[in-house]
């Protein structure tokens, strides 16, 4: 794949700003008079020119396709500097953000060629400090014409942060300049109005200034090894970015799932990056596989430095270019080279641990010397390549990352590509950033796997206790066990290890869980794994059964009585928050018992809105539920939902992942988020951000586009954590109290018949709205009306069913809110009503909560190591 059109590289950027900056010197020029006399058509299939030479005009034949589609005017930096000029003479006013544009572009050349400028006096140096300094003195012509026209405000250069390149405002400034239109000189009078012909459409390129025996192949591979400069610029924005992702979930402000998407994500987005540029160079007819020795060799040239490796202090190049090699990840390509020598056909690698000393996690890396960290990155990834080896013996494991399909298929082709030098970069990266809790991963992986486990065989039990619904396909049963399973094979115990034990010999004790105690991007995406399918068939449990939905309403109409409107129940106001009043009550909160009622048949489905029509003659007639047709609860995770198919096998969409973002941008620049206090992601709003400059420009960078990632996942982690599977067996219990203490009042108002059997005990809800509303009608029948306005009759059978909700939710009303608090790294989750933790605090609380939530035997396990099943 290529990068999506949508999201702009630093070359785009760069291309986008020095042609907008070219396209308004010659709108401004054209204005005051000035025409060049270059100022020709070109063909759009020329374009791959890459602006090397003038085209000549398109023949009359020509002429039907060129009247549809823009002309392209190549212009050189000479110039611009000659249309600076005749714009300085006029009364013409420059704004502001014209120079803005132009220095973010100097800016940028300025930064990828920091290597080489100022070193040596290579040609390519030359080559690019001329055209900066041309450009610098077209930017001086221009503020010259500012400070003459403008206010005294203007006089000051534009600071570094005004053309910032996720400067919302200036990117729509820029789209005024997309086309330019310019006018034919006109033969007739200059009254005369010029006519649709005389127009034409013109687009702008700047090019770089030609010499008529510059060879076309060296300035061709000129302009891609800046392309290739511009590619590590934006590789390196993007390992400084995934390191501040890792540290903030080393430092617990977000979760181990949030990291490992929007790393692998960054990943993917920078495999399409490099194999864009490698397809150009193939294009060239210059390979690709040697792009970093290319880089590093040409450094050393310019710097005047011979590319001997430091071998004294173990190093496979030049200590003094350790800056250059680890900008283009030649240490990386180095290890992974060595490592594909020894491979062999059907045979596994073991790493002898000592061979290259002892790593030790306690070390300070900071203190360590370039030698030294070389051979810590050695040791860590060489012990850790045999394990990608065995991995691609067709051991499934819950999900995979686009890096660890990476190192597989290395290990099988042996080929080394500088996508899988970078990636494996971040590999050691993420391992540097944990190295001092460096199970923290795998342990956070294994605490949800354990968590899922307790939670299923909680929902197991309690499905003993009533018989299997009709409405309950076996199919979902079989998912919940399935997943149990995944998460005991895969987690709890370890595939890779039970190959190990067969293969290698048994002098050699492997190690338990080497691979995902080493890899915490591949724990992230597992640990995502089974939380969505979690959420997933917990959804489609409570859809069928809908017991929780109608305990909401049941819940609201006792808030309805005096003595119970201050009942409290988190929970169930976190459920209705996440899914939406709306869609849980078909629309705002009803008022009493009869618009209750009304709206829980049309929820449920046994009801249609036609028999609450004023002449309706079965307006009050009963109907008896079936489970069947309720409103169905959806995902309300946007950006979760989109990588779902992703990681989890059989819901594989082609609209998904972080290539077709661009379809859920829409809708995601205009939905609100939800509420939190947090300030700990983010220092601005990437929401606010992308509102702004999606709507007005769709485009958005790379790393604006993965911090707008990490900020919704954030927000939605306590979402996708919410145990429906809980919900659904307190409701079960609550449910059961209800009807225990009010069974002859359903006997005597509907028949010993009222329920066919427990798996229709939610629609006791129902029975009790209708014996609320009929309770209601009679009293009003009888002239009975409060003494308040605004009060209403309140049914016996409510108040009953308040004091049993009122003695149930004091013990188990924040249970799911609980589990908020305990897995969440967002502390602030979306219920703001939880019951707070008495005044108590610290490690103690954390632990007792713990407990509360999980049981005791999953606290044994984790400390011990022994699966719970034991």
């Amino acid at each position: 794949m290529v990068l999506p059109k949508y999201l702009q590289s630093s070359y785009t950027r760069y291309k986008d700003d020095t042609n907008s900056f070219a396209t308004w010197l010659l709108e401004a020029a054209t204005k005051c008079g000035h025409r060049p006399d270059g100022l020709v058509s070109v063909s759009p299939s020329l374009k791959k020119n890459k602006g090397k030479g003038r085209s000549k005009p398109k023949s009359k034949a020509d002429g039907a396709n060129a009247s549809t589609e823009p002309f392209q005017y190549n212009a050189t930096i000479k110039e611009l500097q000659m249309l600076a000029e005749v714009i300085a003479k006029s009364t013409l006013v420059v704004p502001k953000q014209i120079l803005v544009i132009a220095k973010r572009a100097i800016k940028l050349r300025r930064q990828v060629t920091s290597w080489f400028l100022g070193q040596g006096d290579s040609e390519n140096n030359k080559r690019h400090e001329h055209f900066i300094s041309a450009l610098e003195k077209v930017c001086e012509t221009l503020e010259w014409k500012i400070c003459e026209s403008a206010n005294k405000d203007a006089r000051k250069p534009p600071a570094e942060g005004h053309y910032d390149e996720d400067d919302a405002d200036l990117d729509m400034f820029l789209n005024r300049f997309a086309v330019l239109t310019v006018e034919e000189p006109q033969e007739s009078e200059p009254s005369q109005h010029a006519s649709p012909e005389s127009q034409q459409i013109v687009k702008v390129e700047l090019v770089e200034d030609e010499e008529e025996e510059q060879d076309a192949t060296e300035a061709g591979l000129a302009y891609m090894f800046f392309k290739t400069l511009c590619l590590f610029r934006d590789l390196h924005n993007m390992r400084a970015f995934i390191s501040q992702t890792w540290s903030e979930y080393r430092d617990k402000k977000i979760d181990l799932m949030n990291a490992a998407v929007v790393t692998d994500g960054a990943l993917q987005l920078a495999c399409d990056l490099v194999q864009e540029l490698m397809d150009d160079y193939d294009n060239y007819g210059t390979p690709s596989d040697s792009l970093q020795r290319v880089v590093f060799n040409a450094s050393c040239m310019s710097r005047g430095i011979m590319p001997t490796p430091s071998v004294e202090i173990g190093l496979p190049y030049n200590k003094d270019m350790t800056d250059v090699a680890e900008w283009c990840y030649f240490p990386t390509m180095v290890l992974l080279n060595s490592f594909a020598d020894v491979l062999h056909q059907n045979d596994l690698p073991v790493f002898k641990k000592g061979y290259f000393g002892n790593y030790d996690p306690r070390a300070n890396r900071e203190k360590m010397s370039v030698g030294q960290k070389f051979n810590e990155d050695k040791i860590i990834l060489l012990q850790l390549l045999p394990e990608f080896c065995i991995l691609g013996y067709d051991i499934q494991l819950p999900a995979s990352d686009v890096l660890t399909r990476g190192l597989v298929e290395f290990c099988k082709t042996k080929k080394v590509t500088p996508w899988l030098c970078f990636a494996s970069q971040i590999l050691l990266d993420v391992h540097h950033l944990m190295r001092h809790s460096r199970l923290g991963a795998f342990q956070d992986l294994r605490m949800s796997g354990l968590r899922i486990q307790k939670t299923i065989e909680e929902y197991l039990k309690i499905s003993e206790s009533h018989p299997q619904p009709k409405f309950w396909p076996k199919e979902g049963d079989e998912e919940i066990k399935d997943l149990h399973s995944t998460v005991e094979s895969c987690i709890i115990e370890d595939p890779i290890y039970m190959v190990k034990v067969n293969v290698f010999p048994k002098s050699h004790i492997p190690e338990k869980h080497a691979l995902l105690s080493q890899h915490a991007i591949l724990c992230g995406v597992n640990m995502f794994h089974i939380n969505m399918r979690m959420q997933s068939v917990g959804q489609q449990l409570v859809t069928q059964w809908y017991d929780v939905q109608q305990l909401a309403f049941l819940y609201n109409l006792v808030k309805q009585a005096p003595m119970h409107a201050h009942m409290s129940w988190p929970d169930m106001e976190t459920f209705i928050k996440i899914h939406g009043e709306s869609h849980i009550f078909i629309g705002s909160r009803p008022k009493n018992a009869s618009e209750s009622l009304n709206r829980l048949e049309l929820a449920t489905g046994i009801s249609s809105a036609t028999k609450f029509a004023r002449d309706s003659r079965n307006r009050n007639d009963f109907h008896r539920p079936n489970g069947k047709n309720p409103r169905i609860l959806e995902p309300t995770t946007t950006v979760a939902n989109l990588f779902r198919g992703q990681y989890v096998v059989g819901l594989r969409k082609e609209d998904e992942g972080i290539q077709n973002i661009d379809k859920v941008l829409n809708t995601l620049s205009q939905a609100p988020r939800l509420e939190t206090t947090s300030k700990n992601v983010r220092l601005t709003d990437p929401q606010e951000v992308l509102q702004r400059k999606w709507a007005h420009t769709h485009r958005i960078g790379t790393i604006q586009l993965l911090a707008l990632v990490k900020s919704r996942l954030f927000e939605e982690e306590p979402v996708i954590l919410f145990n429906y599977f809980g919900m659904h067996k307190r409701s079960l219990e609550l449910l059961r109290e209800i009807k225990a203490k009010e069974h002859h009042k359903f006997v005597q108002y509907f028949t010993p018949d009222y329920m066919p059997d427990e798996s229709f005990i939610s629609n006791i809800v129902i029975l009790v709205h209708h014996v609320a509303r009929g309770s209601a009608q009679n009293a009003k029948s009888l002239g009975m009306v409060p003494k308040e306005a605004g009060s209403q009759i309140i049914s016996r059978i409510v108040v009953s069913c308040g004091d049993i909700m009122q003695a149930y939710l004091q013990k188990n009303g924040d249970v799911a809110c609980k589990e908020l608090k305990i897995f969440c790294k967002n502390k602030t989750p979306i219920q703001e009503e939880a019951k707070d933790d008495g005044g108590r605090s610290g490690k103690f609380m954390s632990w007792v909560n713990f407990e509360d939530v999980v049981g005791p035997q999953v606290i044994t396990s984790l400390m011990t190591g022994v699966p719970l099943s034991n």
